[in-house]
């Protein structure tokens, strides 16, 4: 697969998800359902083994993921992991046990429809889950889906952790991320946002391709290059 040249039928490609489960957050933060269908295409045209999500939420992406890795019909693992709580959001207690309910719902639902797919969940800070996670793994990843934290630091965080254990032709998805290229001059100056801070780093020198939409949950793709 190529980023550049499939981009059309990442974005625009049959996704079969009319079975995706429907939110339940009080807040809209749940994976939106055309950032869950590029998701699907992606899994069709990667089929990759091994799969990594943060930000496991209510599970909807992660449903997309194993429907679409089902599909190809070939093993494949998907480890997802989350941490209840929001330090820059105050939430009742009571909302965070609710989605502890609706996740494993769902999760429970994607592993029953889609018994081929192995699914792990994890608990607990992505920045201290990933690196023990990868060690027991010990296989590179094909496709990180990065959807927890949505702030520079915490973005940036995980891909440094994440990076170097990537297959030669792995793809990484950045959800929910700021694509206002007008914002190109303070971005220049205090490299405050990520998808700008990659573009200007790992994807200068050719070493990632990379794509971007702000259609559903802005969305940025990139592929790494051999």
């Amino acid at each position: 697969m190529n980023l550049i040249q499939d981009w059309p039928l990442i974005a625009e490609g049959p996704a079969p998800l009319d079975d995706l489960p429907a939110p339940r957050w009080k807040h809209n933060w749940s994976t939106h359902p055309e950032s869950a269908r590029r998701l699907f295409r992606l899994v069709c045209l990667l089929k990759p083994r091994l799969i990594v999500e943060t930000g496991t939420f209510e599970a909807l992406g992660t449903f997309a993921l194993a429907k679409a890795a089902a599909q190809n019909g070939l093993p494949a693992r998907i480890f997802t992991v989350d941490f209840d709580g929001d330090p820059l959001f105050d939430c009742p207690h009571e909302d965070w046990a609710a989605l502890k309910t609706w996740r494993s719902e769902n999760l429970q639902k994607a592993r029953s429809a889609f018994p081929g797919v192995e699914i792990h969940f994890i608990e607990g800070d992505s920045r201290e889950k990933l690196p023990d996670l990868l060690q027991a793994v010990g296989d590179p990843w094909d496709l990180f889906f990065q959807d927890s934290m949505h702030f520079t630091a915490g973005i940036q965080a995980e891909w440094e952790i994440m990076k170097p254990h990537a297959s030669s032709q792995a793809v990484v998805v950045f959800d929910d991320v700021c694509l206002d290229w007008k914002k190109l001059p303070s971005h220049l100056l205090g490299r405050s946002d990520f998808c700008l801070s990659f573009v200007l780093g790992d994807a200068l020198w050719g070493r990632w391709r990379w794509k971007s939409t702000a259609q559903g949950r802005a969305q940025f793709f990139a592929q790494r290059v051999g």
